[in-house]
């Protein structure tokens, strides 16, 4: 199994962790509450946990093949782009 995770700091991630679940919702098993949610895409996994002391957004994506973990952070990625167009957030996918 591989594994990455990225910390996304914005002021909107309670916001962001309930859009991107309801969205994700409409087209693959998602399941959200205000603190955690987990998506579960044909390809692999994602998790999200709002930390609300520091405005963080934590995701950790898991797939069977590094090729589908990539394309799991790029789905995630450009919905966050989306999301956030008043503000600029780089993610930055750390392994493991």
């Amino acid at each position: 199994m591989h594994y990455s995770k990225t910390l996304i700091k914005s002021e909107n991630a309670a916001r962001y962790l309930q859009t991107l679940c309801r969205h994700f919702s409409r087209k693959v098993p998602a399941e959200w509450n205000e603190q955690t949610g987990k998506v579960n895409f044909a390809m692999g996994n994602c998790e999200l946990t709002n930390l609300t002391e520091s405005n963080e957004l934590a995701v950790i994506c898991s797939a069977d093949s590094l090729a589908k973990l990539t394309t799991v952070q790029r789905i995630l990625e450009q919905h966050v782009t989306m999301l956030s167009r008043r503000e600029t957030i780089h993610i930055v996918w750390i392994e493991g």
